[in-house]
């Protein structure tokens, strides 16, 4: 099976795929990697279906369990060690699996994050702050996880934590522990756990509900220098979503030093991504709070972006 793998690994390599899809039913598997113009069917053969349970294996997965699973696995190929999480959903007509190729999601250097000098510099101010929370907003697969990992690898001489339900990406210079509510070990717990080890940075994967909302916003105001996401569709909508999550305006104007919102493009007539972004500091999310007007800059970002040929004309999300 190793072979075989090989073969669809190169391919998907070459291709700068991000994922794998298997689905298998009463017609046999296919197979389709997704690139960048989208999915793309390959030639598949009865005997996939063992590579199928060949990826169950290495991902440590279950394979008499009809319940969703996930797993992950490393593999070396080329020279190059790859990490994979594989996902499976069975149902009663069939299976579909999902091999992430995670090192494309690991971070990249900011001029190829974006083409905004202005914001290279921005990015480079704010992960140098002592401490504060640096929150990221977009919606699903904006790249918003690439951003945080480009970030930290930035820094040099700092004790840096990380919270990530899963870990994308192992990160050598990060000590990143894994979400595990089985054992209660959730995002309030891991921050509460971490702030006794005194970090100097703390990357914190989703706000995704109240108890973690309130705890990251705590961990910034402790001296801490907090790294977080939330799905939102631009800054304002971030603001106001941590707000329905409980935490109270006095305690963000203290605490957040800068919000940013993405969005992923195509590159004109190239077969990678970038990013857009729009971002508010401290003096305006504090002007926004107490009330006054802010205009998101992002649509006219957008707008100038395709007029000067660097982004094609649709958003890009996974």
């Amino acid at each position: 099976m190793e072979n075989r793998f090989e073969e669809i690994l190169k391919e998907a390599v070459e291709l700068k795929s991000t994922d794998i899809h298997f689905l298998i039913n009463d017609d046999g598997i296919s197979i389709s990697i997704r690139t960048i113009n989208g999915l793309t069917k390959l030639e598949s053969f009865p005997d996939d279906i063992k590579l199928f349970n060949y990826l169950q294996y290495q991902s440590h997965l279950d394979i008499t369990s009809i319940k969703p699973q996930s797993g992950s696995f490393s593999y070396f190929f080329e020279g190059v060690y790859y990490d994979f999480r594989f996902a499976v959903l069975i149902t009663s007509k069939n299976k579909s699996g999902v091999l992430r190729i995670l090192n494309c999601h690991n971070g990249l250097p900011l001029e190829q994050l974006t083409f905004e000098k202005e914001m290279h510099e921005v990015f480079i101010r704010c992960i140098n702050q002592r401490s504060g929370l640096i929150l990221f907003s977009g919606l699903t697969g904006s790249g918003k996880t690439t951003t945080m990992y480009s970030l930290l690898k930035l820094l040099e001489n700092k004790t840096i934590y990380s919270l990530e339900d899963p870990i994308e990406v192992i990160q050598p210079n990060i000590t990143q522990l894994e979400i595990n509510e089985r054992i209660g070990f959730d995002f309030s717990e891991g921050i509460r756990q971490i702030l006794r080890h005194n970090p100097d940075v703390l990357m914190i994967g989703e706000i995704r509900d109240e108890k973690t909302a309130k705890s990251t916003v705590r961990a910034a105001l402790t001296g801490c220098l907090v790294i977080s996401s939330i799905h939102s569709q631009s800054t304002i909508s971030a603001l106001h979503r941590i707000i329905e999550l409980g935490v109270k305006k006095e305690d963000l104007i203290n605490s957040m030093s800068y919000v940013f919102n993405q969005c992923l493009f195509k590159r004109y007539k190239q077969n990678n991504y970038i990013c857009i972004y729009d971002c508010l500091n401290n003096e305006k999310i504090t002007s926004y709070l107490k009330g006054e007007e802010i205009k998101i800059k992002m649509p006219e970002k957008i707008k100038q972006a395709i007029q000067n040929k660097i982004i094609e004309g649709d958003i890009q999300y996974e």
